[in-house]
């Protein structure tokens, strides 16, 4: 039974994350539609110029302005938006596997996703969710809704998502807070911004996953060891609960220490 609810949990998690880059997706082909409009009107307003400059590649130039133009106009009238809405009213419909599982949460939050795509349906609105805090939903609270064990299960999922961007991690110069990595993106709906969960990722991390441990008077201080052995990281939790990060595994150490023995 217990696995059973933590399969259909991660199942769940999945597909919303699914309909939230569908709509960030959705999002990004409004915009580059508008850029590529904008970039038509700036182009048909140059041609004259462009033209008038040509001496010997007048008639190859104005053959390009045109295919360009023809381009960026069929890039604003394509109905890619459409598509991405289509396919979001279909991860939306797939929901309706999780519903009668006996939270609450999820229930509601069901509800209130697909009633937003039954209304711009039966209003016969074009297929926008420009409303982001309304379908983004918190991915993290349906978790913690349910039980500590879900909790866990899920930020140790965290965790291991978290170890697939260790890669892009760069070796520091001096000794700084362990922040959110390049390209990062968090099972929980935009938990790479959210400093409180990205903490405790990190912690959990650190906890999870050290693979080197120093002794420095009477601590013993878990380590992650990242980064190429020319140029190595240190990732370590300082006296105030923070993740930090430096190049010197020895420096780590002291400062580590220094904050612990400044609190006895």
């Amino acid at each position: 039974m217990k696995k059973e609810r933590e399969d259909w949990e991660r199942t769940y998690h999945k597909t919303l994350k699914g309909l939230e880059a569908m709509i960030d997706i959705q999002r990004m082909i409004k915009n580059i539609k508008k850029l590529a409009e904008e970039a038509n009107t700036t182009l048909t307003k140059a041609e004259g110029t462009i033209l008038n400059t040509s001496i010997n590649n007048r008639t190859m130039n104005a053959m390009n302005i045109m295919q360009i133009s023809e381009d960026l106009w069929y890039m604003v009238q394509s109905d890619m938006e459409e598509q991405t809405f289509q396919t979001q009213r279909m991860l939306a419909d797939e929901l309706d596997r999780y519903k009668g599982k006996g939270n609450k949460y999820v229930e509601d939050n069901i509800r209130e996703i697909q009633e937003l795509y039954i209304e711009k349906g039966n209003k016969g609105e074009k297929g926008v969710i420009e409303d982001e805090e309304v379908i983004l939903v918190k991915l993290y609270e349906a978790s913690t809704t349910t039980s500590s064990s879900s909790r866990t299960i899920f930020i140790m999922d965290e965790v291991e998502n978290l170890l697939k961007y260790m890669k892009f991690v760069r070796t520091p110069s001096q000794m700084r807070i362990f922040e959110p990595l390049p390209h990062y993106q968090s099972l929980k709906s935009r938990g790479e911004q959210d400093p409180i969960f990205w903490n405790e990722v990190a912690k959990a991390f650190l906890e999870k996953k050290h693979n080197t441990d120093t002794a420095r008077n009477k601590y013993q201080i878990h380590m992650f060891q990242g980064g190429s052995p020319h140029e190595p990281y240190f990732i370590a939790i300082d006296n105030r609960k923070q993740v930090i990060i430096r190049p010197r595994k020895k420096i780590v150490a002291t400062h580590v220490v220094g904050e612990l023995e400044v609190l006895v």
